[in-house]
């Protein structure tokens, strides 16, 4: 199989980087500040670069989960910590958009966005759905029956919400804290359907079907899934997208005020994602190496995007795409 260029200078910069011994912070220890509950997908990501991160780069890593009393606890948490690189955001869009009154992206520097991952829609399969088109139809008959459930911060239920207008179906939703949550839920019954990711609905096995990838393209890991473009076409209805972006981020004055240790943390990252072959495994070779300045802009650019998915309350119900 022939290398891009891109891969090829990845490698070759990963090779660089394994020869020389990358500088640790003296006698400080890095926190992981993930503003959910455990058992989701941002969560699972934390604890597995914790768990590689020391291999590469001498850290050694403490992950927080700081949803304590609401939405933006865990972030408030982030940002009262001292601003000397030694707490890290564990965060994602769509959610910065889901609160944007309390999560503001101009307080960080983003260090990398290390997962891009479209949500799956899925259902129970013990409901014998198998297409979009067989849950459109059955919510036709049934307005507000359906029940579809996922973590309030995720944001996925924004994509699902823009899309059920697009098709002119009624789908009523529930809020859970954590996406593990709204997966426990549906396989009590609670709800019909659930968004989430590959990973996280995967897991599940035989116990749920996936409907759709939120996404123009099929998975390379789950090939069989339809994409939303195909799975909306019996409706000739719009396609939505919205694929989560997981970044890890210091507080924007680290970059500013304390540069060498922002580069160190910047190196530690892309040598984890480039070069360390048991995190690679781990992450089924999903991991990807931005660097900070394409890393802001790929979360910039989605951050826009979900903030406008928060305005479907403009689309009436019966809307259809075209």
């Amino acid at each position: 199989m022939a290398t891009s260029r891109r891969t090829f200078l990845q490698l070759t910069a990963a090779g660089a980087l394994a020869a020389t011994p990358l500088p640790a912070m003296a006698a400080t220890d890095l926190t992981f500040i993930v503003p959910l509950g455990s058992g989701g997908a941002l969560d699972k990501l934390a604890r597995r670069v914790a768990k590689y991160l020391p291999d590469v780069s001498g850290y050694s890593v403490n992950v927080e989960n700081r949803l304590i009393k609401g939405d933006s606890d865990g972030y408030q948490d982030f940002l009262k910590r001292p601003a000397d690189g030694s707490t890290v955001l564990v965060w994602f869009e769509p959610a910065a958009a889901t609160y944007e009154g309390n999560f503001h992206l101009d307080d960080l520097a983003v260090i990398n966005v290390q997962e891009i991952e479209p949500p799956i829609l899925a259902a129970r399969s013990d409901l014998g759905w198998t297409t979009l088109a067989e849950v459109a139809a059955e919510a036709g008959k049934r307005p507000n029956e359906i029940r579809i459930g996922a973590g309030k911060a995720g944001g996925h239920l924004m994509a699902t919400r823009r899309q059920f207008a697009e098709l002119g179906i009624k789908i009523r939703e529930v809020d859970y804290a954590s996406g593990g949550k709204a997966r426990k839920g549906l396989l009590a019954g609670e709800v019909e359907l659930t968004v989430g990711s590959l990973k996280a609905i995967r897991d599940l096995g035989e116990l749920v079907t996936p409907l759709a990838i939120m996404a123009p393209r099929r998975l390379r890991l789950w090939p069989e899934i339809p994409t939303i473009v195909e799975a909306v076409r019996f409706a000739k209805a719009k396609p939505v997208f919205g694929s989560a972006y997981r970044f890890f981020a210091v507080r924007r004055e680290v970059k500013e005020t304390k540069p060498e240790v922002f580069a160190k943390l910047t190196e530690a990252f892309r040598r984890l994602t480039l070069d360390h072959e048991p995190f690679r495994e781990a992450s089924d070779g999903d991991m990807q190496w931005f660097g900070p300045a394409d890393s802001s802009s790929l979360v910039a650019r989605a951050h826009a995007h979900f903030l406008d998915l928060k305005q479907d309350m403009i689309l009436p119900a019966g809307h259809r795409g075209k």
